[in-house]
């Protein structure tokens, strides 16, 4: 196309944005209200991923051991559980130990006196496997040993995450899918509107030979535009959520992993100026194809 053409198709596009300006603002305001509850469940569910992943790759096994075990008892199941296949290392925690890694998780609370000065843990080991593969088998060759009470892994802790992870995939996807219609319906409708008004003016410009392309370009314009400045206000939205939803879980939920906002932003713009401008062709391309046809 030629570059003087252009002359004629920008001004277009913007005219009959401001001509139906309550459809465009509607338009926008849908996009962007799609575009920040589809970027906040991307936010979430790579947020929820990266926490299943964290305690998949963290392959530590806890065996608590029983009240009345003797304290010479202690050397012996250390050596004992650090020969078995596939152990990498064992280290001792006490009660104690064990009390205050707690407590640090919840910002360095006094549990001790919240539970009434009674630790109600016991010692334990916390053994790291050579790998997430040899965990099943080592915490089954635990459970042979007398002086073990009890053996827990995040196994079932990371199926949950994964599953949560797939059910907020599927649940988002619908979401999207539905906001995304009543945007790309909105978009329809504006550029709809335009054509209608235009009708005439298209036809002339069929019979006078103009190219579908010259036609179509003025609206295809704006359809992207629409799309652009509804992403651009819901990246906004969502970044400046993001930012203090990170300061919150720091200080209150400090045991969850929160993907800093510098290791998100790059794949969040894309995520949603790429749906914004989708979203925006999209609905710019349905209302056109029926006058073209003349």
């Amino acid at each position: 196309m030629k570059m003087k053409s252009f002359r004629y198709i920008f001004p277009q596009t913007f005219k009959s944005m401001l001509a139906n300006g309550w459809m465009t603002f509607a338009a926008v305001m849908t996009i962007t209200i799609s575009l920040f509850l589809c970027t906040l469940f991307w936010l979430l569910v790579i947020n929820v991923d990266a926490n299943a992943t964290a305690l998949e790759e963290d392959v530590r096994i806890s065996a608590y051991i029983k009240e009345d075990t003797q304290d010479y008892s202690y050397d012996r199941l250390y050596y004992d559980i650090l020969a078995i296949e596939g152990v990498e290392a064992v280290e001792y925690i006490s009660r104690e130990d064990g009390l205050k890694n707690i407590a640090g998780r919840f910002g360095n609370t006094d549990l001790l006196a919240a539970m009434g000065g009674v630790n109600p843990l016991p010692d334990c080991y916390s053994i790291t496997a050579e790998s997430k593969d040899h965990v099943a088998s080592i915490a089954k060759k635990l459970e042979s040993f007398t002086e073990i009470d009890d053996i827990r892994y995040g196994e079932e802790t990371v199926d949950r995450l994964f599953a949560l992870t797939d059910t907020l995939r599927i649940g988002g996807l619908i979401l999207m899918l539905l906001m995304a219609l009543a945007a790309v319906v909105l978009i329809s409708m504006s550029i709809r509107l335009t054509v209608m008004a235009r009708k005439k003016e298209i036809m002339v410009m069929k019979w006078t030979g103009a190219t579908n392309a010259f036609i179509r370009w003025p609206f295809i314009l704006e359809g992207l535009f629409l799309g652009l400045m509804g992403a651009v206000l819901a990246l906004g939205l969502a970044l400046v959520c993001y930012h203090y939803a990170l300061g919150y879980i720091a200080q209150y939920v400090s045991f969850l992993v929160v993907l800093p906002l510098s290791a998100v932003w790059q794949t969040t713009v894309l995520f949603a100026l790429g749906a914004g401008l989708l979203l925006g062709m999209l609905g710019s391309f349905f209302p056109l194809a029926r006058f073209l046809d003349v």
